[in-house]
């Protein structure tokens, strides 16, 4: 009967939490969607950065102009970032995250006439996260056609990071802090990159010369087009960006006599699509996800040289030391970035206590089956999800926040007041029906 009793109420409390609580909130710590057109006067763009071939004796820096306006000839500055750029004059559609289906972003461009290596990259003037976080946005990287094999010098790549002070260019010999890049067309021999105040040449780490950096996929390319027929992708990559897909008709419409964007790109490639990037930082380990598939993860334990700061970056670069001489070039290289949040994280919170990569029923079996744990010795699988060594109801708000989402949105959830008012009620409800030993534990301030 005591038994049953117990099941009851904690049946009862799970139904007052659920039923009551509304939507879960997070910490955001910052926000920009470049909708108002005012995000140049929020951010500042640091590009030019580049290197000439010098007879491979050792690269010079060149090209430290930029351009924040319409596109110079001279030749030289050829480093360009609009902050209120609309895309869908390029054939681009509104991103997914964007609210009302606007279609203004952040667009970069590289090296479009100076053959250098370099590259361009924004932060946000100020920012400076600290602790664990969560980077969310919107990513798509255009370039040339036809496919699969792309126009000459299409290979150009799209840039993201975190820890970077954010008066620095990061790009290819250039970092202050740690950043990832992917090409949009996949005929680079490295398609997909980690680059770090550590680790600075052009390749960047790799999978065989990098101990604290894993390539989830165990490669970095994916295989290129072979006698025009498009390369067939790598698994992970497939997972994470698809396959078998080609230009949007509008942009194909829209450049049509000016760049032949049709044919089909090679599989795994991140190009043509929105894509939606995470990177996230948990102590001294960033993960790098792109649609929810983790591809990179980072340890920046061994770091020897210190980050730049708390800042993000987004950005676009050229790996090589040519610059495309395409017609549609001007228009069509390019990056683009919207709908960037940052939210808190909290290490600890984590209410997937059976460790199968998603929180669900069977957590909260986990959690039932070991509430009332109190001594400090409680493990995740016996139902811990804040890492404090007793089963309570914190654990049950976590298991809520957390509930049918994958292990890799584990984000510290703060309930709302409802929330703790449905638990305080809840519990003091249950603890008619248990001994004081098995109440719940009052909630943490």
């Amino acid at each position: 009967m005591k038994s049953t009793k117990m099941k009851l109420a904690i049946s009862f409390v799970l139904f007052v939490v659920l039923a009551s609580s509304g939507s879960t909130t997070f910490a955001q710590l910052y926000s920009e969607s470049f909708d108002d057109g005012l995000a140049m006067n929020r951010w500042t763009a640091n590009a030019g950065v580049g290197f000439a071939d010098t007879g491979g004796i050792f690269p010079k820096a060149i090209d430290t102009n930029f351009d924040r306006l319409p596109f110079p000839v001279d030749g030289v500055n050829d480093d360009f970032s609009g902050f209120a750029f609309d895309y869908s004059t390029v054939g681009i559609p509104s991103a997914p995250n964007s609210t009302g289906g606007t279609t203004t972003g952040l667009k970069l461009q590289a090296d479009l006439f100076s053959d250098a290596m370099g590259g361009v990259s924004a932060s946000p003037n100020g920012l400076n996260l600290t602790g664990d976080y969560s980077v969310k946005f919107d990513s798509w990287a255009n370039t040339i056609g036809p496919f699969p094999i792309g126009g000459g010098g299409s290979t150009n790549f799209t840039t993201f990071g975190i820890l970077t002070a954010g008066t620095f260019s990061q790009t290819n010999y250039s970092s202050d802090g740690l950043h990832f890049s992917y090409s949009g067309e996949g005929e680079s021999s490295l398609d997909y990159r980690a680059h770090s105040v550590e680790d600075q040449d052009q390749s960047g780490y790799t999978v065989d010369s990098s101990p604290n950096v894993t390539f989830h996929a165990g490669v970095q390319n994916v295989p290129g087009s072979e006698n025009g027929v498009p390369g067939i992708g790598v698994p992970l990559y497939n997972d994470a960006v698809g396959t078998g897909r080609t230009v949007p008709q509008a942009q194909i419409d829209l450049f049509a006599g000016i760049s032949d964007q049709t044919g089909v790109i090679n599989g795994g490639t991140a190009g043509f699509q929105w894509n939606e990037v995470e990177i996230r930082k948990v102590g001294k380990i960033v993960d790098w996800f792109v649609n929810g598939i983790k591809l990179v993860t980072v340890d920046i334990t061994p770091f020897a040289d210190q980050v730049g700061g708390g800042n993000i970056s987004f950005g676009h670069t050229d790996f090589n030391n040519t610059s495309s001489t395409e017609l549609g070039a001007m228009d069509l290289l390019f990056s683009l970035v919207d709908n960037i949040e940052v939210t808190a994280l909290t290490a600890m919170d984590d209410a997937d206590f059976d460790e199968d990569g998603d929180v669900d029923g069977k957590d909260f079996i986990s959690w039932q089956r070991g509430f009332g744990i109190n001594d400090g010795s409680a493990q995740l699988a016996d139902g811990d999800a804040t890492g404090d060594g007793n089963v309570n109801g914190d654990d049950l708000v976590v298991w809520q926040g957390q509930y049918g989402t994958p292990l890799s949105v584990n984000a510290a959830a703060v309930p709302e007041p409802t929330t703790w008012a449905s638990l305080a009620v809840a519990a003091m409800l249950a603890s008619v029906w248990f001994s004081p030993r098995r109440a719940f534990a009052s909630h943490r301030a």
